[in-house]
């Protein structure tokens, strides 16, 4: 039975695979003739070839996400930071939530953070949580989460000082016992 059940899932994810890459396969191969200068089986390189075609193209359309949103270009780098690296800060919440409190309301959990996060950026207000609900999580004020989340963005670019001192933190939170 666990054998077929896994000569089902790899059946599944062959089909998935073979459909993608007929998908794109004339996109892929148009791209690796234009850029035929880069060798795309070195890792240096084959970076080098996103950030000239699909990072370039993601920017475009998170800016054009956010063209109706007015504020500074610090603040705006930021946000357009959680519009193209949302699952790298999705994981990093859930490095905290998931082992402290497991993965009920979890997915809720990190999509409020992050919305809040984002709502603090444009308004510049932090909102007041007066009652927990099962969206929020069990342990740390809004500004901890916020200031966390906000740290990620250097965290990204090889500055890890801040966000260790606020994990740091947020673990210590969640090692007190009581609830």
């Amino acid at each position: 039975m666990k054998e077929q059940l896994e000569q089902t899932i790899n059946a599944l994810s062959d089909a998935f695979r073979k459909e993608s890459e007929q998908k794109y396969a004339a996109w892929a191969e148009s791209i690796v003739k234009e850029y035929h200068y880069l060798d795309i089986q070195k890792p240096e390189e084959f970076s080098l070839l996103l950030s000239q075609t699909i990072d370039e193209q993601a920017d475009l359309l998170v800016r054009t996400a956010l063209s109706h949103i007015d504020m500074d270009s610090k603040k705006k780098h930021k946000l357009e930071f959680i519009y193209l690296q949302y699952q790298f800060i999705e994981r990093h919440l859930e490095s905290i939530i998931l082992p402290f409190e497991g993965h009920g309301c979890s997915a809720d959990k990190t999509r409020w953070l992050i919305d809040t996060y984002i709502a603090y950026l444009i308004s510049g207000n932090l909102p007041t949580v007066e009652e927990k609900k099962y969206w929020h999580p069990k342990r740390g004020e809004v500004c901890d989460w916020v200031n966390w989340i906000d740290s990620m963005y250097d965290l990204y670019y090889g500055k890890f000082e801040q966000y260790a001192v606020i994990k740091h933190k947020m673990m210590q939170l969640y090692g007190q016992k009581n609830e």
